[in-house]
């Protein structure tokens, strides 16, 4: 599978709100606090890191619809489907954190729906559901909507881990920590009810924890 450049003329996106008061579910590595941003530390994603137009990285925060889905998009999203065996180490999950995020202002994000896509003629399967050796040229789009439409404060999309739910990543530099109001945080090494949740989410997909 191959992924075409976006155009130079890339048309405007379809755009959505997500509103003020919406809560969000975030899993992250423990040593950022849950509102923080990734300022581009880690391996690539699918829409990350995103580089300005001076070439400069910008800070990112991903968030799930729900806990399953943020589990499945950071725990579980390296475990193949086919794989016979599916398995996580407990330290994969202890290393982590889950907080819930309240928005305290209006966002305007582009929408990466099926529907939208097929107005910039590309499928969903090519931009959302492709793998991880695609990254480079999937994080090309995300780079386009970032230069090219200055007010758009992130993008929104259906999971590819954990449907129907949706997935946000937010552009670090349109948008802060102080934009999400903590509600709750639990850490991977001292809450046990966060493993638990793991556990519980990883049955639906015959995820094991294991030592």
């Amino acid at each position: 599978m191959s992924i075409r450049k976006p155009p130079a003329n890339l048309t405007a996106p379809n755009t959505v709100a997500l509103a003020k008061g919406t809560l969000i579910e975030r899993v992250h590595d423990r040593s950022f606090a849950s509102n923080a941003f990734n300022p581009c530390r880690g391996g690539p994603t699918r829409f990350a890191p995103v580089r300005d137009t001076s070439g400069a990285c910008v800070p990112s925060l991903y968030a799930g619809e729900t806990l399953e889905a943020a589990i499945y998009e950071t725990v579980f999203h390296d475990i193949p489907a086919k794989a016979k065996f599916k398995t996580v180490r407990k330290a994969d999950v202890t290393r982590r954190a889950h907080g819930t995020l309240e928005v305290l202002r209006d966002l305007t994000l582009a929408s990466l729906r099926a529907p939208d896509l097929k107005k910039w003629r590309i499928g969903r399967t090519a931009l959302i559901a492709s793998p991880p050796t695609l990254y480079a040229a999937t994080v090309k789009w995300a780079e386009a909507i970032h230069h090219r439409f200055p007010g758009i404060d992130g993008l929104e999309w259906t999971s590819n881990q954990c449907d129907p739910a949706t997935a946000w990543l937010f552009f670090g530099d349109r948008v802060s920590a102080g934009d999400f109001r903590v509600v709750g945080t639990r850490d991977g090494q001292t809450n046990p009810g966060f493993l638990a949740d793991v556990r519980t989410a990883g049955q639906r997909g015959g995820i094991r924890i294991t030592v």
